[in-house]
């Protein structure tokens, strides 16, 4: 067993408004550590007391970057507490979360179901997930020779069926020439995207720029190093993968507008929040594409116990934007220091 931990951030306004930012680091993704994480709490708990928030923050248009320069805060710090002020003023606004990113978000989001394991194992899952109503697929492939990633994806495209989404994660595992073997085998079989196939950016940009690559590519753990003004979107790049507890708030929403406007799809994706956690990445998948994009917002599963009293569910393979907590009431209290 595998203890997830993280902190909540409670702001409030005399105007009696309270709302929550989730911070929880995950270890092997964020390099902040807790101790970090609770200095730096500390630290805006003394700074941010009776303060003003300057103007513009809620067009997160880089007003959150602007302002919050100076403390040099860890990602997932940055996303609670900017998740925190964001439901402050939708509150204001008396709007939910998704509004105040999009006048038109949508009131559910498709989940996409992520498949990981030995070939039986996946192949048993994807069955299990299909039944439950899935329709859009992750499979995890990094790990596997090239004939056996093939050999997997074959299977795993045979079973669902031509109409469900499938998309693959290769997690840097590959060379140019592994990446460029499995790309060629598949080149008759509809994948929606190709996420992080290679080991380095020298690698990347050599597959983002050679016209035989059919497959779609995604960017995923790249994009920490990448701010929202500077990232560029080839043609073969077909989605960013975003995680806001490695990113931060803002910086998702700015890089998935850019995202969009470029024709590439913006995927909000989880790094195993609590529920409170994937309810805020629901709003931000209702609101950052103009159609519904599946999110990587399935890990709650995975959770044996969830902070919320009443987490959020996943039926037949979507989720629905709930409105975010506004009281500890929502919260299991014995889950709280």
């Amino acid at each position: 067993m595998v203890d997830r931990e993280g902190r909540i951030l409670a702001l409030s306004t005399d105007t009696g408004h309270l709302a929550f930012g989730e911070i929880s680091p995950l270890p092997g993704l964020n390099e902040e550590s807790m101790a970090q994480v609770a200095g730096q709490i500390a630290r805006l708990s003394s700074d941010l007391t009776e303060r003003e928030l300057p103007d513009g923050l809620d067009l997160l248009t880089g007003g959150f970057e602007r302002w919050l320069r100076p403390w040099d805060l860890a990602p997932s710090v940055r996303c609670g507490l900017e998740t925190a002020i964001a439901g402050l003023m939708a509150q204001r606004e008396k709007i939910p979360l998704c509004r105040l990113i999009s006048d038109s978000p949508r009131a559910e989001v498709t989940v996409n179901a992520l498949l990981a394991g030995d070939y039986e194992a996946v192949l048993s899952r994807t069955a299990r997930l299909l039944g439950q109503g899935y329709g859009a697929f992750k499979l995890k492939v990094g790990q596997r020779s090239v004939e056996e990633a093939v050999r997997i994806v074959l299977a795993v495209r045979e079973r669902i069926g031509p109409a469900a989404i499938l998309r693959l994660d290769a997690n840097r595992a590959w060379n140019v020439d592994q990446a460029m073997a499995v790309i060629q085998s598949l080149s008759d079989v509809d994948i929606d995207y190709l996420e992080e196939p290679v080991q380095t950016d020298a690698m990347l940009a050599d597959l983002l720029s050679r016209p035989e690559v059919r497959v779609p590519l995604a960017l995923d753990e790249r994009l920490v190093r990448t701010t929202p003004d500077d990232i560029s979107f080839p043609p073969n790049l077909g989605a960013v993968v975003l995680k806001p507890t490695v990113l931060g708030l803002e910086k998702t929403v700015r890089l998935a507008r850019r995202a969009t406007r470029h024709g590439v799809q913006a995927v909000i994706s989880s790094s195993f929040e609590s529920g409170f956690g994937l309810q805020v990445l629901s709003h931000l998948a209702a609101s950052v594409n103009d159609r519904d994009v599946p999110a990587g917002l399935g890990t709650g599963s995975w959770l044996k116990t969830d902070l919320l009293v009443d987490p959020p569910g996943i039926q037949n393979g979507r989720i629905a934007v709930l409105d975010l907590p506004d009281s500890f009431h929502a919260l299991k209290g014995e889950l709280l220091e």
